[in-house]
């Protein structure tokens, strides 16, 4: 992972993971971040471009990292940025 994936996950309260027994590359959303809205729009875009599946309402599953990467350019600014303290 670079530099910049990791700034990118870190501002967008999100983190990679594997998800389930054959450790597929997965996103992790802090729970009730996500509007429903939105998570409705990344549910149909994901099934558009087979490119993920939303496990629960907080974890992403993806059959390899370039499907991650994509979905994270495509989504990077509609999901909402942590508040600074």
């Amino acid at each position: 992972m670079t530099t910049h994936q990791v700034t990118t996950q870190v501002r967008l309260n999100m983190e990679s993971c594997q998800v389930g027994l054959f450790k597929l590359p997965g996103l992790r959303f802090i729970k009730g971040e996500l509007p429903e809205e939105l998570q409705a729009e990344m549910i149909a875009w994901a099934k558009e471009n087979n490119c993920g599946t939303q496990m629960n309402d907080w974890l992403w599953s993806f059959k390899n990292e370039k499907q991650r990467e994509w979905f994270i350019l495509r989504w990077s600014d509609s999901i909402p940025k942590p508040e600074k303290e």
